[in-house]
């Protein structure tokens, strides 16, 4: 990907990307940015997640489950946007080792998946009365690894009916962490 392809696909000329941006890593970053928010809206957009949640842990499997069925439907209606991501932190990987500003690039991206991430079970474990047993963070990246690999699936043979039940999963996985 090159800016001449960003400016094209924007609609822009080529000295308006370059005004905006720095560089081409100042806009890979703020292309993560911007992927990784529009995940974490897809949860806090459908405020009723949060009405009537329930107490223990059944309501907070429930209540996990809901914001992963959220975070899914984003991610089903965005298939070229889901491998765009990937797409993007194989070129910070790949040109990371040249250049370490480079790979900081990926490393943001998860950094704020992972915080993301943290947050809405916090979310989940304040608005259920229950709290975990495992930290928060381990369970954060943990969550974001599992859900990497769903989505790559997912891209390669298009079986949403086989996610929902692993989301199922991860959600039944996670709150065996709880009490």
């Amino acid at each position: 990907m090159t800016t001449r392809d960003v400016a094209q696909a924007a609609g822009v000329s080529l000295g308006v990307v370059h005004y905006c941006f720095e560089n081409k890593d100042a806009l890979m970053t703020e292309l993560v940015k911007a992927l990784s928010m529009e995940l974490r809206d897809s949860v806090d957009a459908d405020e009723s997640v949060w009405d009537d949640a329930g107490t223990g842990k059944e309501a907070l499997q429930k209540l996990v489950r809901r914001g992963l069925e959220l975070m899914w439907r984003n991610i089903e209606a965005t298939p070229e946007r889901q491998l765009l991501t990937y797409e993007t932190t194989t070129y910070a990987l790949r040109e990371g080792e040249s250049t370490p500003a480079k790979l900081a690039i990926a490393r943001e991206q998860y950094g704020f998946n992972d915080s993301t991430i943290a947050d809405v079970i916090n979310q989940c474990s304040g608005a259920t009365e229950t709290r975990w047993n495992t930290p928060v963070p381990t369970l954060s990246r943990f969550m974001l690894n599992v859900i990497d690999g769903i989505v790559l699936r997912w891209l390669v043979d298009d079986d949403s009916e086989s996610v929902q039940t692993q989301l199922d999963l991860l959600a039944e996985m996670i709150t065996a962490h709880a009490a």
